[in-house]
C-alpha cells in the first residue's frame, strides 16, 4: 500500500476531483470554514480531532484524509475524511463515524455542486475497491434553517449511484426566538422541575474565562464513578479541556448547596453558529432529582447568551429502529425531546460495489 497521502491523492486524480488535505493546508481549510454559511460542531476541527482520539483509545488505526474540495483552483467545500478502522477491518469513515456530506461555501452554482458530489463518489469507490476497504457508510445531515428545497445533491447523488438509504431522526432546539418564548416552548411537565431545581441546586458555568483543572477533574471522576468505569482514554478529556479554554466548549455544573459536591454536569460543544450535548454525569443516587432538567435550562440561557442559532441535542432514538437501541437511549433521546423545538431527519447510506465503474460516475456531469 502506498503512503496514506499518495494513495489519497491518487484516487483524486483518477476520480478528477480537485483537493488538497487539510494535514497539508489548515489554513485553507480555516477559510472555507469561516465562509460556510452554518457552521455545525460535527465539522470543526476540534470535533473530528476528538473524534480521532476517542476511535484511537479504542484501538483504532485511524489516519487523516480530510479534504478542501475545489473547482478550478479554488477551495469551495470541506470533507471529513479518515481512513482505518479496528484491526483487520479498514474503512472509509469521518473521524470514525459514518462519512459525512461535503459542506459548500456559498456561491456555488448547482451544476458545480453536482459536479463535485459526483466526482467525491467516485473517488470514494475508487479508493475502497483499490484498497480493500469495507464499503462506506454515509450520510447527510440535517442543516438547520437552510435546507429547505428537499434532497440535496449528495443525498440525490447516492441514490442514483445504488445506495440504499435509513431514515434517522435529531433533535434541534431553535435558539433564535426570544428567551422567554424557548423557556415557554419546554414539555410542560419539566418547568416546575427546573424551578425545583433552580432552587436547590448551585449552579455554574465553566468557560474559557475561569477555566479550572480542578473542576474539570471533579467532572472526570464524577464521569468515571457513574458509568463504573474508564470508557475513554486521557487524550479525549485533555482535548475537551482544551476546547474550554478555547471557547469552543462550556460545562454547566450542579453542586450540593450543603457540602458543595459536584451533583451533575453536562459539557456543551460550540461553533459561531450551534451548540451540542457532549458529554454529560449526573449522580445516580440522586435520579429522582431535576439534575439534568437544570442544566439543560442553563446550557440554553448560555448558548442564547453567545449568540448561536440552533441546539444539538442527539438522536431521536425510537425502540423499532435497527439496529435496535437499548431502553436507556430510547429513555434518553424522550428527555431530550422535552427540549427541542425540531425533529429534522438524517439519511444514513450504505453505498455498495456492485457497478465497480467508479469513474463513470463522474462521466455523468
Amino acid at each position: 500500500m502506498l503512503p496514506i497521502k499518495d494513495t489519497i491523492y491518487a484516487a483524486l486524480k483518477a476520480a478528477d476531483l480537485d483537493a488538497v488535505m487539510q494535514c497539508e493546508y489548515p489554513e485553507v481549510w480555516d477559510r472555507v470554514w469561516h465562509s460556510l454559511p452554518y457552521q455545525s460542531v460535527a465539522y470543526s476541527i476540534s470535533m473530528i480531532e476528538y473524534q480521532r482520539a476517542y476511535f484511537r483509545g479504542a484501538g483504532w488505526t485511524l489516519y487523516d484524509a480530510s479534504l478542501v474540495l475545489r473547482i478550478d483552483g479554488r477551495p469551495c467545500a470541506l470533507w471529513p475524511l479518515s481512513l482505518g478502522g479496528p484491526n483487520g477491518s479498514p474503512r472509509i469513515t469521518s473521524a470514525g463515524a459514518v462519512v459525512m456530506a461535503p459542506v459548500f461555501a456559498p456561491g456555488l452554482s448547482p451544476r458545480v455542486v453536482k459536479k463535485i458530489c459526483a466526482r467525491a463518489i467516485a473517488f470514494m469507490r475508487l479508493l475502497c475497491v483499490e484498497q480493500g476497504l469495507a464499503e462506506p457508510v454515509l450520510e447527510q445531515g440535517p442543516a438547520p434553517g437552510l435546507v429547505t428545497e428537499g434532497a440535496s445533491e449528495w443525498h440525490q447523488q447516492l441514490l442514483a449511484a445504488g445506495a440504499t438509504v435509513m431514515l434517522r431522526h435529531d433533535l434541534y432546539a431553535d435558539l433564535r426566538p426570544a428567551l422567554p418564548d424557548i423557556r415557554a416552548s419546554v414539555r410542560k411537565s419539566f418547568r416546575p422541575l427546573i424551578n425545583v431545581g433552580l432552587r436547590n441546586w448551585s449552579i455554574f458555568v465553566l468557560d474559557q474565562s475561569n477555566v479550572s483543572d480542578t473542576v474539570w477533574a471533579e467532572f472526570k471522576q464524577l464521569h468515571r464513578n457513574v458509568s463504573g468505569r474508564i470508557t475513554r482514554n486521557d487524550e479525549t478529556w485533555a482535548r475537551q479541556n482544551t476546547m474550554l479554554s478555547k471557547g469552543e466548549a462550556f460545562l454547566v455544573g450542579l453542586r450540593d448547596q450543603a457540602d458543595r459536591r459536584l451533583v451533575g454536569a453536562g459539557f456543551f460543544q460550540c461553533t459561531r453558529d450551534e451548540g451540542l450535548y457532549a458529554v454529560g454525569a449526573y449522580d445516580r443516587s440522586l435520579f429522582d432529582k431535576p439534575l439534568g432538567h437544570v442544566v439543560q435550562q442553563r446550557a440554553i440561557e448560555t448558548m442564547k447568551a453567545r449568540g448561536l442559532r440552533w441546539y444539538c441535542l442527539g438522536e431521536r432514538h425510537y425502540p423499532q429502529y435497527q439496529p435496535k437501541p437499548t431502553d436507556k437511549e430510547v429513555t434518553i433521546a424522550a428527555f431530550k425531546q422535552g427540549f427541542a423545538s425540531n425533529q429534522f431527519c438524517r439519511f444514513e447510506f450504505r453505498l455498495p460495489f456492485a457497478n465497480r465503474d467508479a469513474i463513470s460516475i463522474a462521466g455523468q456531469v
